[in-house]
């Protein structure tokens, strides 16, 4: 047990024990941890679609969002439909993983979400999820 010792004015010995002060500050740092929340957003915002069977995804995965007006954004990175392919490539290596969630806005044409999880595929993720929220 770490214990300082002084002597007060009296002559007494003061004891100032720390093993308390340690024992908070570990439970506040396990607090924090436990409520941080990881999950990785989109800087842009979208209105997704609802799905009574949408779940939550594990793991890591590269967010591809797409927006109403048809611009795309791979992680922080906005861009064309041409090259959604090889900035899905960079960021699955970059990441570590094979798996893309594609967030599309509820107003995306059918056409250019497939157009998008399929160059998510031929980018090597062998997992392309479509993100939505839970309901209906």
């Amino acid at each position: 047990m770490l214990r300082f010792r002084r002597r007060s004015p009296e002559g007494r010995p003061i004891d100032l024990n720390v093993i308390p002060l340690i024992d908070v500050v570990f439970f506040l740092l396990i607090f924090y941890v436990i409520s941080t929340a990881f999950v990785q957003e989109t800087a842009v915002s979208l209105n997704r679609p609802q799905s009574s069977a949408a779940s939550q995804v594990s793991g890591g995965f590269v967010p591809v969002a797409i927006v109403k007006s048809g611009a795309i954004q791979v992680g922080p990175q906005i861009v064309d439909l041409a090259g959604v392919r090889d900035a899905v490539r960079l960021a699955l290596d970059a990441g570590n993983t094979l798996k893309a969630v594609v967030i599309p806005d509820r107003e995306v044409p059918t056409g250019l979400l497939l157009a998008v999880m399929d160059a998510c595929s031929a980018a090597g993720a062998t997992s392309v999820d479509v993100a939505a929220t839970p309901g209906l």
